[in-house]
């Protein structure tokens, strides 16, 4: 019988019995014994559970050609053959055990090891409950885009897109909006899978429109959903740094909020020349919220109190009897006042606007005003406040006093005998304040006022400009104004307490307390 070679070290199983490939052959081998050569040391392998064995990463391992030659076995190799029997028995076992559960595992990576049988394997379990995505709108997309990318087939995109064109315009679709859709497990269990079920896509903070399968499982549905709002009153206070805007932005003041009470005082104060530093406005205005505090839109200025050079200048929005809404002072008069008609008590319009005979000149020029006559020294009033802009001789004019109302409007006074006392460039005078008196300085022919208004710098006739007629309150309606004026001050007088206990506990500056 042929005999291997036993090399001094290089044992075919190493002590912790694991195999070393390191060996020879005798030529002459008969095959029985190569293969119980090979049954020996591969012995430790086989008897290794068949879960431990990696089917995948075993290679075959090619020895080299031996020359065996095939003998006839003995009697003595009788035992040997049937040892060899048993061995190849075994090893196909577990090759088809290990074949098997490379199987399962390609099926199923959670079915378990090579011991389970592909009979005790679960069933897969169909969806159990609805699914729901989140999706934002990306730029340039469409809706039908979005929902087919989130699974919804051709049909249900279409269908959907016709739904929710009933309450928005799909151009106005921006960028960021987002839809949150959810799929139901289809109730067919020969499909399975899962099937559009709704949507929902907030439009703006307080709007929401949903799309749902109808009842009858046929066609689509979708609902506009308003949130709830209630109204809050704020009161912010904006110390003027260099600019109106600048300032209340700094404080927290909404612009819609600005720009209201600019246009309101806008009859008082020229913004633009007017307002200095250390000046102040405060406001409290309305502001529409959800019931989450997600603020929705400004509302109505209800109260202002522009600070200019010191004076205050408070105002009251007020609704009459009528429906008509309008600002007040304190007093009754509207905000939205112009000017007097006669800035003169007792006077007769002696001449009016247009071309004319000249008095003195002897010959036709256009009078850029109207004239009143008066004896001398009648109180001449200003026809609406505003600031002094020139006080003094002027030509032909004579005593001359121009008040600038605002930053379109002016008026001229001339041929004063003299001027009341304080009145100089730079004073700011109320409507109805005597700023001089009649006299005939200047070229005048007799004591007389001589009137102008300037819109944008040019004269035009007092008697055609078109501008709104102020309000004035009086009896009933000015008692029941008064009486709301008072409530108004009470409600801005407790906002304002708030603010500053707000402000004493490290809040910003421009905290807002409702």
């Amino acid at each position: 019988m042929p005999q291997c070679i036993h090399l001094r070290h290089r044992h075919v199983l190493t002590r912790r019995d694991t195999v070393r490939l390191r060996f020879l052959v005798l030529p002459g081998a008969s095959f029985a014994a190569v293969t119980l050569l090979a049954v020996n040391f591969l012995s430790p392998v086989l008897a290794m559970p068949s879960s431990r064995l990696d089917m995948a990463s075993a290679e075959p391992v090619i020895l080299g050609p031996a020359p065996v030659e095939m003998a006839e076995a003995g009697d003595g190799d009788k035992s040997l053959l049937d040892r060899l029997n048993i061995s190849q028995k075994r090893m196909k076992r577990s090759m088809e055990d290990a074949a098997e559960a490379e199987r399962l595992a390609m099926l199923d990576p959670a079915a378990g090891t090579g011991a389970d049988r592909l009979d005790d394997q679960p069933t897969p379990q169909k969806p159990e409950g609805p699914q729901e995505k989140t999706v934002k709108i990306g730029t340039g997309d469409t809706l039908t885009g979005v929902l087919t990318k989130a699974g919804l087939s051709g049909n249900e995109a279409y269908n959907v897109v016709q739904a929710v064109k009933k309450h928005m315009d799909l151009r106005n679709l921006k960028p960021g909006q987002v839809l949150n859709i959810k799929f139901d497990p289809v109730s067919n269990e020969d499909q399975g899978g899962y099937q559009f079920a709704a949507m929902n896509m907030a439009l703006d903070p307080l709007r929401s429109v949903s799309v749902a399968r109808s009842d009858s499982g046929e066609g689509y549905e979708a609902n506009l959903k308003e949130r709830p709002t209630h109204k809050q009153l704020y009161v912010k206070e904006a110390p003027i740094e260099v600019s109106v805007f600048g300032s209340a932005a700094k404080a927290g003041i909404p612009q819609t909020v600005v720009a209201d009470a600019i246009r309101i005082y806008s009859w008082h104060v020229d913004f633009q020349r007017d307002i200095r530093q250390g000046d102040k406005l405060q406001v409290m205005y309305e502001q529409y919220e959800t019931d989450e505090g997600v603020r929705i839109k400004t509302g109505n200025v209800v109260y202002a109190k522009l600070t200019v050079s010191g004076v205050e200048i408070p105002i009251y929005r007020y609704e009459m009897k009528d429906g008509r809404v309008d600002y007040f002072l304190n007093n009754g008069r509207s905000i939205r006042k112009t000017l007097m008609k006669t800035p003169i008590d007792g006077a007769r319009m002696s001449s009016g606007f247009g071309m004319r005979r000249h008095p003195i000149q002897g010959y036709n020029k256009m009078h850029k005003g109207v004239d009143f006559a008066a004896s001398s020294g009648t109180p001449i009033y200003a026809a609406g406040d505003g600031i002094i802009e020139k006080a003094g001789r002027q030509g032909g004019y004579g005593n001359y006093v121009r008040i600038r109302h605002n930053s379109q409007l002016k008026t001229a006074y001339a041929h004063m005998s003299r001027f009341a006392k304080g009145m100089a460039a730079g004073r700011r005078v109320r409507q109805g304040e005597v700023i001089g008196y009649v006299g005939t300085t200047g070229a005048s022919t007799g004591p007389h006022l001589h009137y102008e208004v300037l819109v944008n710098g040019a004269q035009v006739n007092p008697r055609g400009v078109n501008l709104p007629i102020g309000e004035i309150l009086e009896g009933e309606q000015l008692r029941v104004f008064q009486a709301h004026a008072r409530d108004i001050d009470r409600a801005f007088s407790g906002q304002q307490r708030s603010v500053k206990l707000a402000q004493r506990q490290s809040a910003p500056s421009a905290v807002a307390v409702r």
